[in-house]
This record gives C-alpha cells, sequence and structure tokens, in this order.
C-alpha cells in the first residue's frame, strides 16, 4: 500500500512538473507573439568564410538560386550533431526563413517558411522560432516553433493569432477548462454575416471557431469574457471565448 501512495505521489509530482514546462514554453510563445514588427533578430555568421563555397541545395535538388552571404545567415548547430547549420532569411521576393542543414561539404534544405526568425533556444534541443505576419488578405499571424532531432526528425508545432486579437496582461498561473461556445478574435459578440473580400466566402463576425467540450487553456480573464489557447495536435489557436 505505501509503494502504491509513493508511486502515485512521484506521478502527481511529474505531471505538476510537466504542466509547469509546457506554461513557461507557452508563455515564451506568447511574449514572442508581441514583438514589435521592426524587431530583427541578430544573426550571427561567424565561420561563414569557411562554407562560402559550399553548395546550397533546395528540396527539390535544385542548386545555385540562392545568394548566399554573411548578411543573411545566422550559422548554428540545429540538429546537436556537433556540425553547423545555416538559417537563411531569404528577402528576396518576400522575407522566408529556410533551414539547410549540412551534409558533407553542401547544405541541403529541410524546412521553408514565410516570415522572420525572432528567437533561437539552446538546450538539450536547438528551437528556433519564426514569426509570419498577417499581410493582405492573410489576416492570421503565425508563430512556428521548430526543432530537428539528430536523425534530422523535424518537430514542428505552430501557434496562429487573428490580426484583430490581442495579448496584453496574461495570468500568472494558466488553468486549463473544457468549454464549449464560440472562439471569437476579440472579447466582443459579433455575428454580422459578410462576405470576404478575398474569398468570396461568407463569414460571421469575428467568429474564428466553434468549440464543443474543448480542453483550452485560459491565459486571461477579462469583463467575462476568457482568453484561451485551443491546442489541436500541432497547432494551436489564441481567441476569446464567452466565461
Amino acid at each position: 500500500m505505501k509503494n502504491k501512495v509513493f508511486f502515485l505521489g512521484i506521478w502527481c509530482l511529474f505531471l505538476t512538473l510537466s504542466g509547469c514546462a509546457q506554461n513557461e514554453s507557452l508563455k515564451s510563445q506568447l511574449r514572442l507573439l508581441q514583438i514589435p514588427s521592426d524587431y530583427s533578430f541578430p544573426l550571427d555568421s561567424t565561420g561563414f568564410s569557411a562554407i562560402k563555397n559550399a553548395k546550397f541545395y533546395t528540396k527539390n535538388g535544385d542548386i545555385g538560386i540562392f545568394d548566399i552571404n554573411g548578411k543573411n545567415i545566422h550559422i548554428v548547430d540545429l540538429n546537436s550533431d556537433g556540425i553547423k547549420d545555416i538559417i537563411y532569411q531569404d528577402d528576396r521576393h518576400y522575407q522566408a526563413i529556410i533551414v539547410f542543414l549540412k551534409k558533407g561539404n553542401d547544405f541541403v534544405e529541410v524546412w521553408n517558411r514565410s516570415g522572420a526568425l525572432v528567437d533561437i533556444t539552446y538546450g538539450e534541443k536547438n528551437t528556433i522560432h519564426v514569426l509570419t505576419s498577417a499581410i493582405g488578405c492573410f489576416d492570421m499571424m503565425l508563430l512556428s516553433e521548430l526543432s530537428i532531432k539528430k536523425d534530422n526528425t523535424i518537430i514542428e508545432n505552430t501557434v496562429t493569432l487573428h490580426s484583430d486579437t490581442k495579448i496584453s496582461t496574461i495570468n500568472t498561473v494558466f488553468e486549463q477548462k473544457i468549454i464549449s461556445g464560440i472562439l471569437r478574435s476579440q472579447p466582443i459578440i459579433d455575428d454580422t454575416k459578410k462576405k470576404d473580400s478575398c474569398t468570396e466566402d461568407m463569414k460571421e463576425g469575428n467568429q474564428l471557431q466553434k468549440i464543443k467540450s474543448k480542453e483550452v487553456t485560459v491565459i486571461q480573464n477579462k469583463n467575462g469574457w476568457l482568453q484561451v489557447v485551443l491546442k489541436e495536435k500541432d497547432n494551436s489557436i489564441i481567441g476569446w471565448i464567452k466565461a
């Protein structure tokens, strides 16, 4: 009986620590979503002279289409294999981040996403964050969290935030709740039907998604509304829901 109680206590402690770690990770993501639009991550191209003559291959095997120079690359070991890889800030047509892993004497593209590099976290696994801003008909902001294992398996998580959704003061402690209702971009009820000027589809006010008995993380309480994070698999969306 004592052993059962002991192991139950250990399991509860593990869940508590795991929950704390997840909350800290989420808080870091929320801070990155608040970064000013003119923020520029300091790139470090130390060691570029040793690899500037390398070949850079796209996923399709193409070569020679990248203007690789020391001004738009960040050199870092992304997959923890002891060999430096490259994060390339592409700004030829639009802002994008391309990740190249070192393979022999050359580099091979493994990931490509529109946006800008905003953070790198070093630890047991090195993690990069790429922020894609809302622009034109695309009214959502995306924060992509990317880490690469030693076997080059890519782990990616994305947080989505509507351009009308603002993150201000968040709770010190996050709460998990099972909730039903309508997830909205703002803490007001707007169900006005209107045609989307870009897609011609009908939209209902500030509705983002209808939720039925879904687990959410409450990050803020405001005048009878909850600002929550709804996570489904590797994708999360932030919005408001009536308490």
